[in-house]
């Protein structure tokens, strides 16, 4: 065992059980749920709609292509809100929080402006 810390190695050669996690995996049923890994669709349907999140990241959605019926994927602006994981597609969108350089964790409000075409057009707000 490296420094008595290690007690044994899974498939992925960088996850070591050590005693806290193993302490830990025999409390598991006294902890309470925290949040939702799984990421859920938020769509805006209407101009004037908005929400509030946490700034998450960008991920990758699986989405049906509408002309082949193949599926692709394409990326996704991923938001923390209310204790879930909530992606959106929408290239605007995607692209609007690429050209902010919006750092992981930052509180902002998503609002849908308008729709030009099938574009729809949306505002980030900062939140202090």
């Amino acid at each position: 065992m490296e420094n008595n810390q290690q007690l044994a190695r899974v498939n992925d050669g960088n996850a070591a059980i050590t005693p806290e996690m193993l302490e830990a995996s025999a409390n598991l049923s006294n902890l309470k749920t925290a949040i939702n890994l799984s990421p859920e669709y938020i769509e805006l349907a209407k101009p004037g709609e908005s929400f509030r999140g946490i700034f998450w990241g960008f991920t990758e959605m699986t989405v049906n292509d509408q002309v082949t019926g193949e599926q692709r994927t394409m990326p996704a602006a991923a938001f923390l809100v209310d204790k879930c994981i909530r992606i959106n597609g929408g290239v605007a969108l995607v692209s609007e929080c690429t050209k902010a350089g919006i750092d992981k964790g930052t509180p902002l409000e998503v609002t849908f402006k308008e729709k030009k075409g099938n574009l729809k057009i949306y505002s980030l707000t900062l939140l202090a």
